[in-house]
């Protein structure tokens, strides 16, 4: 070995990486590699690799250490995923299999990963898998053994809109299995694989009655969240013994597709005070009274008085979705009440929002503050009218007072520029903080923002005298991307509404720049 060769070992042994215990060396991997983690990207093994060739002890710490080689892909070539499942030992491995090319395109390559991952069935702790309907055929033929291990299953058919062919995952049980999955595909509801689960989704799913769905959520008492969207049923319930008490639910969307289904469900449900619900709002000549029904019957479960000591209400209003809520700084998500307006026209529309409105108003009792959110105007066909404008109008001026309000949208269609041309400036009178979220970096302009912001600064000015105003206008937020291209967009608001009242956030990390 050469003097200078042997130098260069010690002078890296001397380094104080090298000092590191091996388990706080461990943790810098993970949170080096935690971005391919939490959004399921690949390239993480070549990331793992380049990290093993720092030096002959990361490389030897890296190799030996199982946990680090447990996520296969299916998108790694085969030599790195042979390398990880030998290099993963007996630990338990999560697989995930985004194909979403037809098999003639490349069959070769997904059948040898099928055949691959199948020989460690026994390992599975969470299985991913996206794929067009014929491989998803091939492989829940395959998914007939049990798997013992497996925690978490999510199937996608990319193809199929409604299934109702039945088959026999893992002969029916899974005893590890806490969330489940199903786009496209229907198993076996009788079996135990649909028993004990804590996170459900089953949709494009043709489900034989609603009492199919209401045994599923029965057998599954300590669910957290359940999905059951985009799917149909050939039949209703007439069973009237039906009473579910779901006391851990947080979340559930449901769209049986008609309201009579959906009733029919939610009538049977006893859920616990802090749970929050999506329903579509389908077109029908009882959707007035439905809606009505499900906003006074769902929000009956909140104790709305105590939840209003510790936050204020909410309203958004998005191209598809009507929501309505509360906040509170105790719950890291907001208790919502939301509805799908995809399907209506503008009459529906409306009405959803009218009873939304209504239950707002009688929660605020002029005392609770409201956070509106608004977006693009609703793709509903009768909106670029100016009696449906008007009337939208209408309804919002019913809602107790704004005092924050967040924007999403600021082209010409969005809504806050609707209400600004329809003259509704004492709409935004006591609005005293005002964002703007999830905006592209090419809307986030001058001459977008600026006008905006004008507007509500002068509708929130009250007159004292003639030498004074009151501005209840005192903060606008922007959710910009981390790349200064908020700047000159900061320096003309402070022109606007006065320095230190503009703050400029990560759009990734909420974090004040």
């Amino acid at each position: 070995m050469s003097e200078d060769v042997e130098l260069g070992l010690k002078q890296n042994a001397a380094s104080p990486v090298h000092s590191l215990p091996v388990e706080l060396l461990l943790q810098v991997v993970h949170h080096t590699l935690r971005p391919f983690l939490q959004n399921n990207k690949s390239g993480y093994y070549r990331h793992l690799l380049s990290l093993s060739g720092v030096c002959s002890h990361w490389y030897s710490v890296i190799r030996d250490s199982p946990p680090l080689w447990t996520q296969i892909h299916a998108s790694d070539s085969p030599n790195f995923i042979e390398m990880a499942l030998r290099r993963s030992s007996s630990h338990v491995i999560d697989i995930t299999c985004h194909k979403y090319t037809s098999p003639g395109r490349d069959p070769e390559n997904i059948q040898k990963f099928l055949d691959t991952i199948f020989l460690h069935r026994n390992r599975w702790r969470t299985l991913d898998v996206i794929t067009a309907c014929s491989w998803m055929s091939y492989l829940t033929t395959a998914l007939e053994e049990s798997a013992p291990s497996l925690e978490k299953l999510s199937l996608t058919d990319q193809d199929t809109l409604s299934s109702a062919l039945e088959v026999d995952l893992f002969g029916g049980t899974a005893p590890q299995l806490k969330d489940l999955t199903l786009n496209g595909v229907s198993t076996r509801w009788d079996g135990e694989l649909v028993h004990g689960l804590k996170l459900i989704d089953l949709s494009y799913i043709d489900f034989p009655s609603t009492k199919t769905v209401l045994d599923i959520l029965s057998h599954s008492p300590q669910l957290q969240q359940a999905t059951v969207w985009r799917r149909s049923t050939r039949s209703i319930s007439t069973d009237s013994s039906h009473s579910i008490r779901l006391s851990q639910l947080s979340i559930l969307r449901m769209d049986l597709g008609s309201l009579e289904a959906i009733d029919n469900i939610l009538d049977s449900l006893k859920v616990a005070e802090w749970s929050s619900l999506s329903i579509p709002l389908l077109t029908g000549e009882h959707v007035g009274g439905f809606l009505q029904s499900r906003v006074a019957g769902w929000t009956s479960n909140w104790n709305v008085t105590a939840m209003l000591q510790l936050g204020g209400l909410l309203l958004e209003i998005e191209p598809n979705n009507l929501r309505m809520g509360i906040v509170t700084p105790s719950y890291p998500e907001a208790l919502t009440f939301a509805v799908e307006v995809l399907r209506t026209e503008g009459t529906e529309f409306l009405l959803a929002l009218s009873s939304i409105v209504d239950k707002l108003a009688s929660w605020a009792k002029g005392s609770a503050t409201i956070h509106l959110k608004l977006g693009y105007s609703p793709f509903i066909y009768p909106f670029n009218r100016v009696d449906t404008r008007q009337l939208f109008v209408n309804e919002l001026s019913r809602l107790p007072p704004i005092t924050s309000l967040e924007i999403s949208s600021v082209e010409n269609n969005s809504l806050v520029n609707i209400l600004i041309r329809e003259g509704a400036s004492s709409f935004f009178r006591n609005v005293s903080t005002l964002s703007f979220s999830a905006i592209s970096a090419s809307d986030l302009q001058l001459d977008f923002v600026s006008p905006i912001v004008r507007s509500i600064k002068a509708a929130t000015e009250i007159p004292l005298d003639e030498l004074d105003r009151k501005r209840n206008l005192q903060k606008v937020e922007l959710r910009v991307p981390v790349d200064g291209s908020a700047e000159p967009i900061v320096k003309e608001l402070e022109g606007i509404v006065g320095p230190g009242k503009v703050f400029v956030f990560n759009i990734d990390s909420d974090n004040l720049l």
